[in-house]
């Protein structure tokens, strides 16, 4: 299972990505939406921030899926507030609000190889 982590804030997208890795999972931070796109893979995990600037994260996974992306959608809110839209998405898991620690991110990653930390 490889995991792609979105987040317009590089230190993030970073962070959480050595932490996956860290725990045996195969992770990729991003800070661009068309790169996250084009590396994207059908079964990947896409964890993403809502709010970013050039498109939403629900955006990113409405493209990924018309692409033919089918693994599972992290959403990561700082703001749930400012979620403009019904955060619906037939992939969508769960919604992280910020800040979060690693390990709720690990656990909450389907057939998670470290679920018994």
């Amino acid at each position: 299972m490889r995991i792609l982590i979105l987040d317009d804030q590089p230190g993030l997208a970073e962070t959480l990505a050595v932490s996956l890795r860290a725990a045996g999972c195969s992770a990729v931070g991003f800070t661009n939406p068309a790169e996250t796109l084009a590396a994207l893979q059908e079964d990947d995990v896409l964890v993403t921030d809502y709010q970013m600037p050039e498109m939403t994260g629900l955006e990113v996974a409405r493209r990924a899926y018309a692409q033919g992306w089918r693994g599972s959608l992290l959403l990561m809110s700082g703001n749930p507030a400012a979620i403009g839209e019904a955060p619906e998405h037939p992939l969508l898991r769960l919604i992280l609000h910020k800040p979060f620690p690693a390990r709720t991110l690990i656990e909450s990653l389907p057939q998670s190889p470290t679920s018994s930390l």
